[in-house]
């Protein structure tokens, strides 16, 4: 009897755990996908329409910008070779002022110099932001189309592969999309 009694609670024991077992179990039928893409965000960039005309925009702009400067340090040179010159024959109160003066005029044109090459920076990264905010819709509606859950840089990943790639298609898609920059 007692044999029975604890045959009957062990196995009962054993049901109430596969019970809980077969209650956390997932069922066969749900599968876990996850659709994951890749773009090459370096190569979209280079590839894009949009940002190879600002490079080139810029690239103009500094180029006009280095030419005026060169011509007037070509004038401040002539300057300060005159000015040596006249070390000689001007007093030391008078000489010492136009270094003072000439001085002044280098440290104004390097200041005006710096002013410009940051604003044509802060230009140029909001240009280059407007293109990647254009990319990043084009990704989402990539994605979207794809039914992809993930979008993820290449150049975070070891492997990669090619039929999870995107970037030609976002470099087709962006160059439709915003096939040049304008300046605002």
């Amino acid at each position: 009897m007692i044999r029975l009694l604890l045959l009957i609670l062990v196995s009962f024991f054993f049901v109430e755990i596969n019970a809980q077992e077969k209650s956390i179990e997932t069922p066969k039928d749900r599968t876990f996908k996850s659709g994951v893409g890749v773009v090459d965000m370096k190569k979209i960039l280079q590839d894009s329409t949009a940002y190879q005309a600002l490079v080139d925009q810029f690239e103009e702009k500094r180029r006009k910008h280095r030419n005026k400067f060169t011509k007037i340090e070509d004038v401040i040179r002539d300057e300060e070779s005159k000015l040596s010159k006249q070390k000689g024959v001007l007093s030391k109160e008078v000489y010492a002022q136009k270094i003072k003066d000439f001085n002044k005029k280098i440290n104004e044109l390097k200041s005006k110099q710096n002013t410009e090459a940051q604003k044509f920076e802060r230009e140029f990264e909001k240009s280059t932001s407007k293109i990647q905010g254009a990319l990043i819709d084009v990704l989402s509606m990539i994605a979207n189309k794809n039914k992809l859950d993930v979008v993820m840089a290449k150049n975070q990943l070891l492997l990669v592969g090619k039929d999870i790639d995107l970037t030609e298609d976002a470099i087709k898609e962006l160059n439709k999309v915003l096939p040049k920059i304008s300046k605002d």
